[in-house]
């Protein structure tokens, strides 16, 4: 007898349904219709149910009682519907009513953002069929949100289009030896803010917050809100003390934000970790980056917040208070840092002449100050050919 082999693709597991209800007979009872054609998960409250939709990200639809001791259906409904997760916030979530729940109590539910209703006793048909519906609804919702590459909100990358991105980036920075830096910014108590000023104002804020760190970006690099109020940064050709630069121009520009509301001022404070790809920190996955980036913001986190941690030492410092460039003079600056980084490993690949000269005269004149100043203090013996290159490189400018 030959026995074949399975894959695992071969095998299509069940839909994950979530039943809540403080009855076990009810439990029960769905439980007996709907288990051969999905995996029936079962909580006896909203608590429970809300711990079970975190560790099992597969569930399609919520069946749930409205009347339960402890957290009942009306706070879970309130959960689900106020959660960042996207995942979570259009999740089908069917109401259980029972004889005592009148046309007000309905209303009042789907004003929550209850999805549909059905009612006790329930019958198989019934069941089945409101299962299959909302199921069909969540995956049609799953694969239009996969293609989906903007945060709502605030207009940028999601984690979706992050992590292609990064990959992306990693492996070009692998191939040609360059750098990288992966940043984690966090805003500190952010929900606080949300229970004092409420969700208008703390979108408001998430928004203005997007702005500034777009401001600051360059073409190539990436921004991606990836939390409530948690954003990731990819930098190519930037290194860890240009990355910390960086973190410390957003942290201090958020910081001086004059946020004004009628129940008093908010003050913005950001916590940062970020990592760096390079020859002293490889990585082999963007993942691991972003892992090591998450690492150093917990410990930024736990710090007291207001501060930056990298990951190769993992010391909190709060951002220093120099004076800044404005936005667009940053994004000058760190353009021009990536233009001779790219000139730089070009010459070193032996491809020095397909820079254009004029390109070449130009980055020669920005380094000028810096070979000048190098040569006066490490007595470089360069003071005879100086002054004429300098003289040359104006009639190149033209």
């Amino acid at each position: 007898m030959r026995i074949q082999s399975v894959n695992d693709d071969d095998i299509e597991s069940k839909t994950e349904l979530l039943v809540v209800d403080d009855s076990k007979v009810i439990r029960w009872a769905a439980s007996k219709i709907l288990s051969k054609e999905y995996t029936v998960r079962e909580a006896s409250d909203g608590q429970e149910a809300w711990r079970i939709l975190h560790e099992n990200r597969d569930i399609a639809a919520v069946f749930t009682d409205l009347q339960m001791e402890g957290t009942d259906g009306y706070e879970l409904l309130k959960l689900i519907r106020s959660a960042d997760d996207p995942r979570l916030l259009n999740l089908p979530v069917i109401v259980i009513t029972g004889k005592d729940d009148d046309d007000k109590t309905k209303a009042q539910v789907l004003e929550l953002g209850a999805t549909d209703f059905i009612s006790k006793p329930f019958d198989t048909i019934t069941l089945k069929n409101r299962a299959a519906a909302y199921i069909d609804y969540s995956r049609k919702l799953a694969d239009v949100e996969a293609r989906v590459e903007q945060d709502k909100l605030t207009g940028l990358a999601n984690r979706n289009f992050l992590f292609a991105h990064g990959e992306k980036d990693l492996s070009l920075a692998l191939r040609h030896d360059t750098e990288m830096t992966v940043a984690l910014l966090e805003v500190d108590g952010f929900a606080e803010i949300i229970n004092r000023f409420g969700k208008k104002t703390s979108a408001q804020i998430l928004l203005k917050i997007s702005q500034k760190i777009s401001a600051n970006m360059r073409k190539e690099d990436l921004a991606a809100r990836i939390g409530t109020a948690k954003f990731a940064l990819i930098l190519p050709l930037t290194n860890s003390v240009g990355g910390r630069r960086l973190m410390e121009r957003i942290c201090n520009q958020l910081s001086a934000l004059n946020l004004k509301t009628e129940s008093g001022p908010i003050e913005i404070r950001i916590s940062v970790g970020l990592t760096s790809f390079d020859k002293e920190q490889p990585c082999s996955s963007f993942a691991q980056m972003l892992e090591q980036a998450g690492q150093a913001l917990n410990t930024a986190i736990s710090s007291g917040g207001a501060c930056i941690v990298s990951s190769a030492d993992n010391v909190a410092r709060p951002p220093e208070a120099a004076g800044e460039p404005a936005p667009e003079a940053a994004a000058g600056e760190r353009a021009l840092g990536m233009e001779l980084a790219q000139a730089i490993t070009r010459i070193e690949a032996g491809a020095g002449e397909e820079l254009a000269a004029s390109q070449l005269a130009r980055l020669a004149r920005a380094v000028w100050p810096l070979v000048t100043c190098a040569n006066q203090r490490l007595d470089l013996g360069m003071d005879s050919v100086l002054e004429p290159a300098g003289r040359r490189l104006e009639e190149e400018a033209g």
